[in-house]
C-alpha cells in the first residue's frame, strides 16, 4: 500500500465528487460537452473544496461572513440551474431542428 495516490487514482476520486454534485443538483444529465465544461470549471475553481470550506467557515464566522457565504452560494446554486436550463433548450432546439430537417426531406 503505498502513501500516495496515483495520478488515475486522484482523477477517479474528483470525477465521483463532480458526478456526485452533479446528481445533487439535477445536472447529472448533461450532454458531454457542458459536463466537461462544468468540470473544468470545478477544477478550475476547485469548488467542491471551497463549498467544503464555506460550511466550516458558517459554523464559525460573523453574522456578516455567514450572510456573504449565504448570497454567494445562492449565486452558484443559481448558475448551476441556468446551466442546467440551458442544456435543457439545447436539447429541445436540437430535436426542433431535427423534426425540421425531415419535414423539409420529403
Amino acid at each position: 500500500m503505498g502513501l500516495f495516490k496515483s495520478k488515475e487514482e486522484k482523477e477517479q476520486k474528483r470525477e465521483q465528487k463532480v458526478k456526485r454534485f452533479l446528481a445533487q443538483h439535477g445536472l447529472d444529465d448533461l450532454n458531454p460537452k457542458s459536463y466537461q465544461l462544468v468540470k473544468n470549471i470545478m477544477s478550475q475553481n476547485g469548488l467542491i473544496d471551497v463549498l467544503a470550506y464555506n460550511l466550516g467557515a458558517r459554523i464559525h464566522g460573523s453574522d456578516a461572513e455567514n450572510m456573504i457565504i449565504n448570497n454567494l452560494q445562492t449565486i452558484v446554486e443559481q448558475n448551476w440551474l441556468m446551466i442546467k436550463q440551458n442544456d435543457t433548450l439545447q436539447k429541445q432546439n436540437n430535436e426542433l431542428l431535427k423534426a425540421t430537417n425531415k419535414k423539409t426531406a420529403k
